[in-house]
C-alpha cells in the first residue's frame, strides 16, 4: 500500500509540474469550459422562457462538470501512452516491478483529483453568476467516484487501442464530446423514448442522474440504493471496469508478442 501511495504522489508531483509549466493553457481551458456552461445556460433560459431556474442550472451543472472530469481523464490516459511512446518510456513502465495497470490506475487517480479541484474552481465561478444554489449533500461523493470508476475502465480501453494501433487521439476527443450529449449532462433524457434507454448502457448516464436525485430531488442514499437504477448503475461501472481490465491484457499481450511495445 506504502508503494501504491509513493506512486500516486510521483504521479501527482509530474502532473502539478506540468500544470505550472503550461499555466496559460491551463488557465485558457478553464476559462473556456465556464465561458461553454454560461452560453449553454443562457440558451436553456432562452428555450424555456426564463423557466430554466436556480436548481435546473445545477441539474445542467452536476452534468456538465462530472463530464468534464470524465472527458479530461479520457483524454489524459490515452494522451499519455502516446507522450510516454514518442519519448521512449514506455517500455520502461512495462519493464519496472510495478504492474502497468496499477501504474495507469494510479494516473487515473490523479487525473480524476487534479480534474475534481479544476472543476470545484469552475464552480466557484459559475454558481454565484448565475445564483446557483448550493445543497451539501456529501452522499453524493460516492456515487460520483463510483461513476469516475467507470471512466477509469474507459480510458484503460482506450489506453488498449493506443498501444495497438499507435494513435487514438482522433476519436478519443469526438467520443469525448458525445458524452455530453448522450449521457445527458446537459439535460436529462428520460423524456425522450429511444434515447434514454440506449444511454443508460454508456458510463456517466447512471452516475448523473443517481447524483441529481441527490443533489436536485432531495432524494436520500438509502432512496437511492433501494431504487432499481443502482443496481443497473453498479453493473454498468462494473463492466466498464473488467472491459478496460481485459482490453488491456490483451493489448499488451499483442504487443508484447508482436514486439510493436515502443513503435509509435
Amino acid at each position: 500500500m506504502s508503494q501504491f501511495i509513493q506512486l500516486i504522489t510521483a504521479e501527482w508531483h509530474k502532473q502539478w509540474r506540468i500544470a505550472r509549466s503550461y499555466w496559460v493553457t491551463l488557465l485558457t481551458d478553464q476559462l473556456f469550459f465556464i465561458l461553454g456552461f454560461l452560453i449553454v445556460a443562457g440558451l436553456f433560459d432562452l428555450i424555456s422562457e426564463g423557466n430554466f431556474d436556480g436548481w435546473a442550472r445545477l441539474s445542467a451543472l452536476i452534468g456538465y462538470l462530472t463530464w468534464r472530469v470524465a472527458g479530461g481523464c479520457m483524454v489524459e490516459i490515452s494522451g499519455s501512452v502516446a507522450v510516454d511512446a514518442r519519448y521512449g518510456t514506455l517500455e520502461q513502465i512495462w519493464l519496472s516491478h510495478y504492474p502497468a495497470v496499477t501504474i495507469l490506475f494510479a494516473r487515473g487517480i490523479v487525473l480524476i483529483l487534479f480534474y475534481t479541484l479544476r472543476t470545484l474552481g469552475m464552480a466557484l465561478i459559475i454558481m454565484p453568476l448565475l445564483h446557483i444554489p448550493l445543497p451539501f449533500v456529501p452522499a453524493v461523493l460516492p456515487i460520483y467516484l463510483l461513476t469516475m470508476l467507470g471512466v477509469q475502465g474507459v480510458s484503460f480501453g482506450l489506453a488498449s487501442l493506443h498501444l495497438i494501433y499507435k494513435n487514438v487521439s482522433p476519436i478519443v476527443m469526438p467520443l469525448a464530446t458525445t458524452l455530453l450529449f448522450l449521457t445527458g449532462a446537459l439535460a436529462p433524457l428520460d423524456g425522450i423514448p429511444i434515447l434514454y434507454p440506449l444511454s443508460q448502457f454508456l458510463p456517466l448516464s447512471g452516475g448523473i442522474e443517481l447524483m441529481r436525485a441527490l443533489a436536485v430531488d432531495n432524494a436520500t442514499l438509502t432512496q437511492i440504493v433501494n431504487r432499481p437504477q443502482f443496481g443497473w448503475f453498479l453493473l454498468n461501472t462494473t463492466g466498464y471496469v473488467i472491459a478496460g481490465l481485459l482490453l488491456l491484457r490483451w493489448a499488451q499481450k499483442r504487443v508484447v508478442a508482436e514486439g510493436t511495445l515502443a513503435h509509435y
